[in-house]
């Protein structure tokens, strides 16, 4: 606990402190800030729904996804800062929320997924291009992108697929009339490694 090596003096006049500044007022909008069951929800549905379409490749359906997806983390954030803040109280409000495991992780489980190696595209019996590559550590996920434009511009990127596999990940949606240029990272919940170098396939 943060004041447990304070004074009986120190204590005293942080209390005093936070007895003049916790008016009713301040309670209601402290209580106005966490997220409703209902709100929870919604902005729950609303993420899985974005992700889905967002599938597609359309580059505002992957906008409105991000958007949803940090509502959701900043929802995420606020009741898990809320369940370890009350567990003084009651340490089983942690795993009640379903958030144990998230406050379990090691340092050492917290790092950022590493570089993507070799990240290849070959083509199954029936022709269609299929992706692999190395199993990343601290990897739960995999996110493919695609350029068929000029691959050093960043706007010409969208996502094409993401996967729990490394190997064999479908590639849907690909112009094969182009040059296709792809390029994938591990991710992690909301916490992604760094690009593999892009790779091209020629036109069929």
């Amino acid at each position: 606990m943060p004041f447990n090596s304070a004074s009986h003096t120190e204590i005293i006049s942080k209390s005093a402190a936070v007895t003049g500044a916790l008016t009713p007022e301040l309670y209601a909008y402290l209580i106005s800030l966490l997220p409703t069951p209902h709100g929870f929800n919604d902005d729950h549905e609303r993420l899985e729904a974005s992700f889905t379409a967002s599938l597609k490749g359309d580059s505002e359906k992957i906008k409105a996804c991000e958007a949803d997806r940090n509502t959701v983390n900043q929802n995420l954030t606020i009741l898990l800062g809320l369940a370890k803040a009350v567990s003084v109280k009651d340490p089983t409000v942690l795993e009640k929320l379903g958030l144990g495991h998230v406050v379990e992780r090691t340092t050492a489980a917290a790092a950022l997924p590493g570089i993507p190696k070799d990240f290849r595209v070959t083509f199954d019996k029936e022709g269609r291009p299929v992706a692999s590559l190395t199993k990343l550590s601290g990897a739960k996920g995999y996110e493919i992108w695609i350029c068929d434009g000029d691959p050093s511009v960043e706007d010409n990127w969208r996502m094409l697929t993401w996967s729990t596999s490394c190997q064999k990940i479908p590639l849907p949606g690909m112009n094969r009339a182009k040059t296709n240029f792809l390029r994938i990272r591990g991710k992690r919940n909301n916490i992604v490694g760094p690009w593999s170098h892009y790779i091209s396939v020629d036109p069929a």
